[in-house]
């Protein structure tokens, strides 16, 4: 993955963004609370191209209702995708059982988003050992294997949602 261009974030996000590591970039919301947006190489479907995007309350701590978190969150994901023109999933974190919420919340976000409609977005759930899983992928809608990435990504979602036998 290529670096995202940290003064064009900071042009544009109304929160200030540092980068903390290759892959994860930090910014504090005028509540105190502190978020990393990272990403990881996911090859769970493709060999490469693919990467997880994590959205981690660092503050551990619940946030109000938060326009600028939005709009900042966006901005990252505009920088990523101008750098990299690849597939993102997001895949909502399950271990205090609030995934549900979660992901409402980001569907509600990617809708309000001034330039979703640039972006093939789609969201599946499913249940995996008891849990249920919450999980989405963004992908531009002028890369030229779109059609093959919906394809693949449907594929695969349609074998994990086979019962077991």
């Amino acid at each position: 993955m290529k670096a995202l261009d940290l003064a064009a974030i900071n042009l544009s996000a109304p929160y200030s963004v540092w980068q903390e590591s290759e892959r994860d970039y930090l910014f504090r919301t005028d509540f105190g609370l502190v978020y990393k947006i990272g990403f990881m190489d996911d090859d769970t479907i493709w060999p490469s191209g693919a990467y997880q995007f994590l959205i981690i309350n660092e503050s551990n701590r619940p946030s109000p209702n938060d326009t600028k978190l939005r709009q900042t969150i966006f901005c990252i994901v505009e920088a990523f995708f101008q750098r990299n023109p690849e597939i993102l999933l997001y895949l909502c974190e399950t271990g205090d059982g609030k995934q549900a919420l979660r992901s409402r919340l980001f569907i509600r976000w990617f809708k309000e988003y001034s330039s979703h409609k640039d972006f093939y977005f789609d969201t599946i759930e499913m249940e995996a050992e008891g849990v249920e899983n919450f999980a989405a992928i963004i992908v531009q809608k002028s890369n030229p294997r779109i059609s093959q990435i919906i394809s693949e990504f449907n594929e695969v979602v349609e074998e994990l949602r086979k019962p077991e036998e």
